[in-house]
């Protein structure tokens, strides 16, 4: 069964970030859709919580360089 979390990320500031972001998170096992807004500060996933875990996809989107809010 799928999971959704929205997760509060700063330093996005165009729509290339949004894309970083999205091809990034789409390389970890079991992320089904991501949807980015540089605009909102936000970025909402769809996941398998059997594939992979929520720190594992905030450490992923960590490493390019944005903020993921606790």
């Amino acid at each position: 069964m799928s999971e959704t979390i929205r997760l509060t990320v700063t330093g996005m500031t165009c729509g290339g970030c949004e894309q970083a972001v999205t091809r990034a998170l789409h390389t970890l096992p079991g992320v089904e859709r991501v949807a980015a807004s540089h605009r909102d500060n936000e970025v909402t996933v769809t996941f398998d919580p059997a594939r992979v875990a929520v720190p594992a996809i905030r450490d992923k989107v960590g490493l390019l360089g944005y903020t993921v809010a606790p």
